[in-house]
């Protein structure tokens, strides 16, 4: 009876079995019953990103349609992954109908230029042009060594055509580079005959690497784009088009993805490129009218923006001559330093990875016996009291980026002409103060400067501005102790912070805390500081803070009535006014979100001191150019409030002093200019005029 009970006895593990097996059964009868209806409800209720929400909602307009099939016929649930897959498929062949109808669409007043005999006429009708549009197609970015012109675009706007002359294509019929470049070239570089562009330093880059330095640049229609709005989400060319021309266009990565222009068939390449300066013409022209409306923004554009833009090309051309030796030796240094803050670290906190948090925090916690959220540069500094492995972190912080960042990533950013060529921003930030990368110039510690040598029988010759910002706020707020203190030619922080602390001058000089307070409570003061942040910089509570800020605005009550004045006319008209009306558009002040409101507000007299100080630098680099274009200098940086130049070493006093002329009175204040004048053959290692010519002696 046993045995026959064991026979008639189910394991329990086969019944698991079965179950599981009917369970899978039932799924997939219900993933094979589920409708397109119900698929796409499920996949849109997924957490998608704003892109792939987009995409999945074309697949599904396109199976709708009809366009597209691909709902599952073989019982396989329909998925996301299917779905987006069939978005990639639908793309391609969108991109190829769109392309298909652009080339049935071609202008008629769209040529390709394949022939001498078109080329002939070409030129012929160049010269009744007084003004053209220009562009270059390349095969990349890198106008410094790797990349090249594969065609020219032109608009000539009195015969009215628009050409592309394509030299560098994989296919088709066309003329020889070195050919079409000669031919061009006298009209290229005719300063008579204007030209127009849309980002011209990159056309101008890559004309240069082929020979050619264009001249007679009479609009860039980017640059001019940032001055009638500098809030514009985006500068694209065909973004700029679609929005202000009403003519929908598609960007080369919509259209073309990450494929070489030198691949695109010649019937295509024409209908995109010859629309490039038909675009960048019909833009010029919209500009210019509204311009008219606004003359002193023209006045802006074309006194200073466009000017400067052939004054940062030429700088950029120059470049940084890297010094490879002391490179190497400043690496060898920084890693001798590295190695021994990280033997220290070792003894307090044993073999752990100070660059990860996960392990870094707990560790932190353990020494300073206290929860922190964070194991950040700042989270550090406020620890660093509490124990020296916390300093110690902050200095392997410190020699960690400067090698990575600095002493080992310059190096391998040289050129092939042995030069580091910084791109220059003179368009970049909402307030039009100069930015760069590759690399970034702008957060050059001085320990990394030092890695900078001027080019071979030259000196660095450089001046920053002295106490530029607080100039401007004396100049706008016509605050008598900040104007007199300069006219005095007083150090400011010094005067005024006697004048708040009421104690003697020799107390508040440089050093002490009360000059330190008063730099800080200035720069407050211009930047919109709340009192919160304040007190984190000057090391005082909160109330403090506030009181100094109260005391601040008691004292010099006519800066308080500036600002406030710079608040209420951005209240009334939604912007505010740089020098020689130059607008910074606050938009937010207007928005029910009183958040967003107190933000614009705090940033109307910070736009007004930034910008002002810009439009000096950038009015004083185009005189100095032009002072190096009559002494065969070269312009070598614009950093911050410093402005620096290439000029021979057996410089003169005389020379210096007409430098110091040019940084002095290009932009006169209500108050007199101040600059600190430096020479060196390293960059970092400064003399003073004095120091220098006195060495010489």
């Amino acid at each position: 009876m046993n045995v026959s009970l064991r026979l008639n006895l189910r394991s329990p593990t086969a019944e698991s079995a079965e179950a599981a097996k009917r369970v899978e059964v039932a799924v997939e009868r219900k993933k094979a019953a589920e409708t397109i209806e119900q698929a796409w409800e499920r996949i849109l209720a997924m957490k998608n990103s704003d892109t792939d929400r987009e995409r999945l909602l074309a697949v599904k307009h396109a199976m709708e349609s009809g366009t597209l099939g691909g709902y599952p016929t073989d019982g396989k649930r329909f998925s996301k992954a299917e779905a987006l897959r069939l978005w990639a498929e639908l793309n391609e062949r969108q991109k190829a109908d769109k392309l298909a109808e652009m080339v049935r669409n071609t202008p008629p007043h769209y040529r390709l230029i394949q022939t001498v005999m078109q080329m002939d006429e070409l030129v012929a009708d160049l010269a009744n042009e007084s003004i053209v549009a220009v562009d270059t197609e390349t095969t990349g970015l890198d106008y410094y060594d790797s990349d090249v012109i594969v065609g020219v675009s032109l608009t000539l706007p009195n015969a009215n055509y628009h050409v592309y002359i394509p030299v560098g294509h994989d296919e088709g019929e066309q003329l020889e580079r070195e050919y079409v470049l000669a031919r061009l070239k006298p009209v290229l570089e005719d300063e008579s005959v204007g030209k127009v562009l849309h980002n011209y330093k990159f056309d101008a880059h890559m004309l240069i690497k082929h020979g050619i330095r264009m001249r007679g640049l009479r609009w860039d229609t980017q640059i001019a784009m940032h001055i009638l709005n500098e809030n514009e989400p985006s500068y694209a060319l065909k973004n700029l088009a679609t929005r202000y021309l009403k003519e929908p266009s598609d960007t080369f990565e919509q259209l073309f993805g990450k494929a070489q222009f030198s691949t695109i068939p010649l019937d295509v390449a024409l209908v995109y490129a010859a629309k490039d300066t038909d675009l960048t013409w019909r833009l010029y022209r919209f500009q210019r009218e509204h311009f008219k409306r606004l003359p002193k923004l023209l006045d802006v554009y074309e006194r200073i923006e466009n000017p400067l833009i052939d004054v940062v090309l030429d700088m950029e051309r120059t470049g940084f001559v890297l010094d490879a030796e002391h490179a190497s030796k400043l690496g060898e240094d920084l890693r001798g330093q590295l190695a021994d803050v990280e033997r220290q670290l070792a003894i307090h906190f044993g073999d752990i990875n100070y660059n990860s948090h996960v392990q870094l925090k707990p560790a932190i916690e353990a020494l300073v016996r206290e929860k922190i959220d964070s194991t950040d540069v700042k989270t550090l500094k406020a620890l660093q009291d509490r124990h020296d492995a916390v300093r110690l972190l902050l200095k392997y912080r410190e020699l960690t980026k400067l090698l990575g960042t600095y002493v080992e990533a310059l190096p391998q950013q040289v050129r092939g002409d042995g030069r580091i060529h910084a791109n220059f921003n003179q368009a970049a930030t909402v307030t039009g103060r100069f930015s760069s990368n590759n690399p970034n110039f702008q957060n050059q510690p001085k320990y990394a400067r030092k890695m900078f040598v001027a080019p071979p029988g030259m000196v660095i010759l450089s001046g920053d501005f002295s106490q530029q910002e607080p100039r401007l706020l004396a100049h706008f707020s016509g605050e008598p102790v900040l104007i007199e203190a300069y006219r005095a030619g007083k150090d400011l922080y010094t005067t005024a912070a006697a004048e708040l602390f009421g104690i003697p001058e020799s107390e508040c000089g440089d050093g002490s805390k009360y000059r330190k307070m008063l730099k800080t409570g200035i720069l407050a003061v211009m930047y919109g500081t709340g009192p919160k942040t304040l007190a984190g910089q000057l090391e005082i509570n909160e109330k403090e803070a506030r009181d100094f800020i109260a005391q601040f605005y008691a004292k010099y009550p006519n800066v308080k009535a500036w600002i406030d004045g710079n608040e209420r006319f951005a209240k009334k008209h939604g912007y505010v006014e740089m020098l020689y009306g130059r607008k910074r558009r606050l938009p937010e002040v207007r928005s029910r979100d009183r958040y967003e409101q107190f933000r614009a507000l705090r940033q109307a007299t910070n736009a007004i001191i930034q910008g002002s100080a810009a439009i000096q630098t950038k009015l004083t680099m185009i005189a100095l150019d032009a002072l190096c274009k009559r002494k065969g200098w070269q312009m070598a940086f614009s950093i911050h409030d410093e402005i620096g130049l290439y000029a021979p070493k057996d410089i003169t006093l005389d020379d210096v002093r007409e430098f110091e002329s040019v940084m002095l009175n290009t932009v006169t204040l209500a108050v007199p200019n101040k600059t600190d004048i430096e020479i060196s053959e390293r960059w970092g290692e400064g003399k003073s005029v004095k120091e220098w010519f006195a060495l010489a002696e």
